[in-house]
């Protein structure tokens, strides 16, 4: 019995120099509610499958012009046609005619005289295993596009490669980082311009802000660890480590560009001014939470750059002594002043001002 999912419709061309033979697979076919085309060899068959792909092909093998072995092998070998179900339907009936057939890419054979309710099953069993092909098919190509915008997804809200090892293993151990530069930002008086601005304004103000910032961070080999309300978060020399203190400048030069974009913005815009403060040091590295995942950096170098972010001055780079000691041959600092800071006692910090210019041409 016949699937009428299947038959619907369902085009059979049959490709057989008998007009007997036409005669009686046209009647049968149609009789079954097949749409069937007609072909006398091959290259009869060619031109009307240019004009219309069949979902069916039923086949004979030996023909004029273009045998049936010859057609089969030229479907297979071509994109368009190599899926569509071939049965070939003969009166050779040897072990060694029916190997050529299934060789050749056939995926069925019917030896003549032909039973017409054989014929009628197999086609009818193809036509449903093809059906059942191209829904996999789908399905798997929507599963290909859900994983796609998973791992999309993944790579949005977690570094590059903390998201390629968890797609890998499913798992992120935490990781030991020796030196990594760390840099908070937080707006001053945000508290106080978001209850005076529209919510809409206030966060198109924040993105903008971050976004920009975003762009900073990637220009200069930084990575943006995460935001939290006004603050911003971003790291550098992780997961691989810099040599020669780049990870420390690259951070460096990305604070500065920062500071130098709100300047000029405010030019145009809403006036705002951020605390920057920046540190290097060892930090661990991992991810919190199992059902909602964030990628996280611990360690006494984030509480450090956190409290020299607090005790800077707006529009300026707050630097601990470590970062002035890595910086100093490339960039201008504030002289030293000492601060209290929590946990840590009196430290030494500098304002961040710029990088040096090389001598000129003219000087030497």
């Amino acid at each position: 019995m016949i699937d009428m999912e299947d038959q619907e419709s369902a085009i059979i061309l049959v490709v057989e120099d008998s007009p007997i033979n036409q005669r009686v697979l046209y009647d049968l076919l149609g009789k079954s509610g097949f749409i069937v085309h007609i072909a006398n060899n091959g290259r009869e068959a060619l031109a009307l499958i240019k004009r219309r792909l069949p979902d069916l092909i039923l086949l004979d093998i030996v023909m004029p012009e273009m045998d049936g072995l010859a057609l089969c092998h030229l479907l297979r070998g071509q994109k368009a046609t190599r899926d569509i179900p071939v049965i070939f339907i003969s009166a050779l009936d040897n072990t060694a005619d029916k190997l050529s057939g299934f060789a050749a890419g056939g995926v069925d054979y019917i030896t003549k005289p032909f039973h017409p309710a054989e014929v009628l099953a197999r086609i009818g069993t193809h036509l449903k295993i093809c059906r059942l092909q191209r829904q996999l098919a789908e399905k798997n190509s929507q599963l290909e596009l859900e994983k796609q915008k998973s791992e999309a997804l993944l790579l949005n809200v977690l570094p590059v490669h903390i998201a390629a090892e968890l797609m890998e293993k499913g798992i992120c151990i935490p990781h030991n980082f020796t030196s990594v530069a760390v840099c908070f930002i937080d707006i001053v008086q945000f508290t106080t311009a978001a209850s005076t601005l529209a919510p809409e304004v206030l966060i198109g103000e924040l993105n903008d802000l971050f976004t920009a910032f975003d762009l900073f961070t990637e220009a200069n080999n930084c990575e943006r660890m995460k935001t939290i309300g006004d603050a911003y978060l971003f790291v550098s020399g992780m997961p691989e480590p810099e040599p020669s203190g780049k990870h420390v400048r690259d951070a460096a030069m990305a604070a500065l560009a920062m500071v130098e974009y709100i300047r000029e913005r405010n030019r145009t815009g809403l006036n705002w001014q951020v605390r920057i403060g920046l540190h290097c040091g060892p930090v661990v590295g991992a991810i919190v939470g199992t059902k909602k995942y964030l990628y996280d950096i611990f360690g006494d170098t984030v509480n450090v750059a956190a409290r020299l972010q607090t005790l800077s001055e707006p529009m300026r780079v707050n630097v601990s002594s470590g970062v002035y000691d890595q910086l100093r041959d490339e960039f201008t600092f504030s002289p030293s002043h000492s601060v209290e800071m929590k946990g840590k006692g009196m430290q030494s910090t500098y304002f961040l001002e710029g990088r040096l210019q090389p001598p000129s041409s003219a000087a030497l």
